[in-house]
């Protein structure tokens, strides 16, 4: 069958507005910063007539901050252990009123759109919260309402509208690389099931059964990939019947199995049966608790250090579901080593033709690599039969497993590689942020053009 993939696209944007150069506290940077940064899109936020009723929260959070900055400041120099602990309370207390101003604003923009109130539309957007470009959701009804204004005098919406086109071409570049689409399957009803055997050319990969059984019906997976598979099961037109679990369910299966799904029970033998069942899979396991501070090897030999080419969201290819992403730029033959202990879940290396253009997207040469928190690591672009494990192999960090190139949608000689997890079945597979550990130290924040040397 052809599995299901939802994403959701994570696309920094600029604002019009030039960024502060204020210095804020060291310590818990990445928590921090944002949110003192955020105070002034707020203030101006607090002059609209939408917001009105807001006012006392925006000054609430513009005092905190004030206050937050100055005793993390403080902790910088002094480094108290209690004072750090209260510092961290403080800022996620602050987190939460952010994230109430953010959802106000979301709601407001929403309500400005479904009402045709293009004043509403345009102050709001005035200054915009960086919540819009990140929430796929919102910067599709955020360009549709613009485009249908006809005005086209708002550089922030131009330049939005222009990333949400590149969105649709990442997520069709990744859908033809990958063969993944969306749609539902209905499930096959079969009288009797043979024992499951795993096989690599099944004619379909992924398959939900319906067994008949005493007082009900049973359903199977059947699942031929080496990875797992997240099944979301949707039933309609239910006549006495009842499900074992609430619909829709969702779940998570092992790789090379047959696992039991549910059962679902005639309420009254004696009376007619009707039910509908439908599925959608996402290849993966719903891992929403993934490790985040996981810190992963480079993906080439220790000792040897190669450029950055293109980081997370990188404004060439590093759109949608690919914003984490990392381009190294390395000649073609590179060892290619794993980042991470895993289980070779996928590859592909009988590729030899390269281009600039989506036409070469399904042309890729890669190895994916599932890890024990149910992450996956993609290797892209490695050359003609330059993968060197198989599926199923388990691997370990610093492995050699195969050799970079130069194939599919690809302007150059490089290295692709993004960790990507399912944190939910509605967001679908997505790549994610990750640390990396190089010879100067932790990378969080790669910076493109520079070079990185494996430690």
């Amino acid at each position: 069958m052809k599995k299901s993939i939802y994403l959701i696209f994570f696309i920094f944007l600029f604002s019009l507005n030039p960024l502060y150069s204020k210095s804020y506290p060291s310590l818990y940077s990445q928590l921090g910063t944002p949110l003192f940064e955020s105070v002034e899109d707020f203030n101006h936020l607090s002059k609209l007539n939408s917001f009105g009723t807001h006012q006392q929260e925006i000054q609430d959070f513009a005092r905190l901050s004030t206050l937050a900055i100055g005793k993390g400041t403080k902790l910088d120099i002094s480094g108290d252990k209690k004072g750090i602990k209260g510092y961290l309370k403080s800022l996620r207390q602050l987190q939460a009123l952010h994230d109430r101003l953010e959802k106000t604003y979301k709601q407001q923009l929403y309500k400005s759109i479904y009402s045709n109130n293009k004043k509403d539309f345009f102050a709001l957007l005035q200054r915009p919260l960086s919540l819009v470009s990140k929430d796929a959701r919102l910067k599709k009804k955020v360009v549709e309402f613009y485009t249908k204004t006809g005005k086209k005098d708002s550089s922030y919406l131009n330049a939005l509208r222009q990333d949400y086109a590149l969105d649709e071409r990442s997520y069709a570049h990744l859908n033809k690389m990958f063969q993944i689409h969306q749609e539902k399957k209905e499930v096959t009803s079969k009288r009797s099931l043979n024992t499951f055997v795993a096989l690599d050319n099944a004619k379909k990969k992924i398959e939900v059964v319906s067994l008949r059984v005493k007082g009900g019906f049973d359903l199977y997976l059947d699942n031929h990939t080496y990875n797992d598979v997240s099944i979301k099961l949707q039933a309609k037109n239910m006549q006495n019947i009842r499900s074992e679990f609430k619909l829709p369910y969702m779940h998570s299966y092992p790789p090379r199995s047959r696992s039991k799904i549910i059962h679902f029970s005639i309420i009254n033998v004696r009376k007619k049966s009707i039910f509908n069942v439908s599925y959608s899979a996402v290849i993966g396991s719903l891992s929403p608790n993934y490790d985040k501070n996981y810190v992963y090897a480079l993906p080439y030999q220790r000792g040897k250090s190669y450029l950055l080419s293109q980081g997370f969201n990188g404004n060439v290819t590093h759109k949608g579901s690919s914003s984490y992403a990392l381009d190294f730029s390395m000649p073609v033959g590179s060892h290619v080593h794993a980042m991470r202990d895993g289980i070779v879940t996928g590859l592909e290396s009988k590729h030899n033709e390269h281009g600039f253009s989506s036409d070469f997207a399904s042309k890729a040469n890669y190895i994916i690599i599932k890890h024990e928190d149910g992450t996956m690591a993609m290797y892209g672009h490695l050359k003609q039969d330059g993968v060197r494990v198989n599926l199923g192999q388990r691997v370990y960090k610093h492995q050699l497993i195969g050799y970079s190139g130069n194939t599919g949608y690809s302007s150059g000689p490089h290295l692709h590689v993004h960790i990507s997890a399912i944190t939910s079945f509605a967001k679908g597979s997505n790549s994610v942020p990750f640390i990396f550990v190089s010879k100067t130290g932790k990378i969080n924040s790669p910076v493109e053009k520079t070079y990185y040397r494996a430690h």
